[in-house]
């Protein structure tokens, strides 16, 4: 698959996954990011995902971005859910064409 093809898909795809409710608010994740998919494909770094509900307990759509160890970038969107303060995301890695599955901490609004 082209480079141009790719940008296309993936950003449509953000942007699916980004449109919600209108009350929503965004939300931002910084943590832990593995890219996986054999043992000499996985890779561990630095994430930054924008996420598009910023309430607890909530199914979200994520677009982020990641610095790897091997001082490797990857660019990824995919869905994820929101705790109090935090946030899985599963998604997938257009750059490194690999899954990829992150946790950190998240601005997630609490409710009293």
């Amino acid at each position: 698959m082209g480079i141009m093809k790719k940008l296309a898909s993936s950003t449509a795809l953000a942007t699916i996954l980004l449109s919600g409710a209108a009350h929503a608010d965004p939300a931002v994740m910084l943590g832990l990011a593995l890219n996986f998919g054999g043992a000499a494909d996985t890779k561990l770094g630095l994430t930054t995902k924008l996420l598009s509900d910023n309430r607890p307990d909530q199914l979200v759509g994520a677009i982020g971005g990641t610095y790897f160890f091997d001082g490797t970038w990857g660019l990824d969107v995919g869905i994820g859910y929101t705790f109090d303060e935090a946030a899985v995301t599963l998604s997938y890695d257009f750059i490194n064409n690999a899954p990829q599955v992150a946790a950190g901490w998240a601005n997630i609004e609490t409710v009293c």
